[in-house]
């Protein structure tokens, strides 16, 4: 396990104590803490709401082996390739020229698989649920994941959607959280670190 990711989820579950006794994170953390708003109402969304986090940590302990979460969980970056893919999910509804894309459906959550030369799967972005989206990365902030995973091991920019891409590195792969206007996930790419 992670060292990062096993500190925080002592602290998690301290801090689920702390809230079950009935204190907000911000009495917990004393009368003179300086704590910005967006971290209590990060912490305070993943605590009310754990499928949001549950999956999160899901699709960050997936990673470690280079794959997603869900009805793809098999398909490995460099591993597998676009005829497994099709096998599992059929034709892609969608191609954006990069991504072969497969929209959510019925609670399940949406797929785009990018390709190597070799058509072996070189990324795959994770769009999560369109209904209830608020309990999948709807309920994923940059607070809620400092809280569960740490700090990010690094924060760009993406000036063509002016989104932000939260990075996180996981051995062999790296996860990048990309954040939208609304201060939650819009989505999620897994592929090969760098």
């Amino acid at each position: 396990m992670n060292i990062k990711k096993g500190l925080l989820v002592a602290a998690t579950a301290f801090g689920l104590t702390v809230i079950g006794a009935g204190l907000s994170p911000a009495s917990a953390a004393g009368p003179d803490a300086d704590i910005p708003e967006t971290s209590v109402s990060g912490i305070h969304s993943s605590i009310t709401n754990q499928e949001a986090a549950e999956t999160l940590n899901n699709i960050y302990d997936k990673a470690y082996i280079g794959e997603m979460p869900g009805n793809v969980h098999d398909l490995n970056i460099n591993e597998d390739d676009k005829e497994d893919v099709y096998h599992r999910l059929g034709s892609p509804q969608q191609e954006d020229g990069q991504f072969d894309l497969y929209g959510w459906n019925m609670g399940n959550p949406g797929y785009g698989f990018a390709y190597n030369e070799d058509n072996s799967i070189a990324e795959i972005r994770y769009f999560g649920t369109g209904v209830e989206r608020q309990t999948n990365l709807g309920g994923i902030t940059p607070a809620v994941l400092d809280e569960q995973l740490g700090s990010a091991d690094e924060i760009l920019h993406v000036p063509q959607t002016n989104e932000t891409d939260y990075v996180y590195n996981t051995d062999n792969y790296e996860l990048h959280f990309i954040v939208g206007s609304d201060d939650t996930v819009d989505h999620v790419n897994l592929k090969e670190a760098k």
